[in-house]
């Protein structure tokens, strides 16, 4: 006789199955969800596994979701969100530019370093997703860059909307990708992966403030002829490159 494999019935956070708030379930397969996500990937997810966790059925699942799809872009914005909030308080707190810079920094891989695998699932490098789901994932890192961007604005009030797009894309860009490589070297000290990319944000800062108050010097100097690379082949601003 083949095995009932329907999903066992489970009370939650004290509430009995069948009575279960719509915002608690809600919570309650977000969570599942992400560590299935993290263990298993986006390609390894299945809703069924999904159910089996909860304790639900996959109507349940689609009532809130809609599609694997949907879960996992809201599994992404909850995560994005939660990692926001935390960078823009740190940022608030700054009294000046260096200030801000540094705070950032320091809660951008302290995130990484408390949460990895939380981050990577965000900011991991996810490939080969295409159609309506990479537009919803390139509406959601359009929604952070628009934060970094408010943030730069306070101390560039001469650049031009087009600017800040621009400089907030390229240091979201560049914090991501350092991120990833600080995963795959780990031996890195926080310390000095902080203080690198602090000074970064603060010198990319600059050059955006000084630029936009006096934009006549800046077309001078783009018409210039390229400088050739400065510094040890092989190292990035003091920090060893990776094989």
């Amino acid at each position: 006789m083949a095995k009932d494999r329907s999903p066992e019935p489970r009370d939650v956070n004290g509430y009995k199955h069948g009575r279960v708030p719509r915002e608690v379930r809600r919570g309650q397969l977000l969570e599942l969800a992400e560590e299935l996500f993290m263990e298993k990937g986006y390609g390894g997810f299945s809703i069924d596994d999904l159910c089996r966790a909860a304790g639900v059925s996959r109507p349940i699942v689609y009532e809130h979701f809609g599609s694997k799809d949907g879960i996992y872009v809201a599994c992404l914005r909850r995560i994005r969100a939660e990692f926001e909030q935390a960078l823009l308080a740190a940022a608030a707190g700054g009294a000046d530019l260096a200030t801000t810079t540094a705070r950032s920094s320091e809660a951008w891989f302290s995130i990484l370093e408390r949460d990895p695998r939380r981050w990577s699932l965000v900011y991991g490098g996810t490939t080969g997703l295409v159609g309506p789901l990479a537009d919803q994932l390139g509406d959601l890192r359009d929604t952070t860059v628009q934060q970094i961007a408010m943030l730069i604005a306070r101390y560039a009030p001469d650049a031009q909307p087009e600017q800040v797009n621009l400089w907030a894309h390229a240091v979201s860009g560049a914090g991501e990708q350092l991120g990833r490589w600080w995963l795959r070297n780990p031996d890195i000290p926080r310390g000095r992966i902080i203080a690198f990319f602090a000074d970064f944000l603060y010198a990319a800062a600059n050059h955006l403030i000084e630029s936009s108050a006096h934009p006549a010097a800046a077309d001078v100097a783009s018409a210039k002829e390229p400088l050739e690379p400065v510094g040890q082949p092989g190292a990035v601003g003091g920090l060893p490159r990776s094989a």
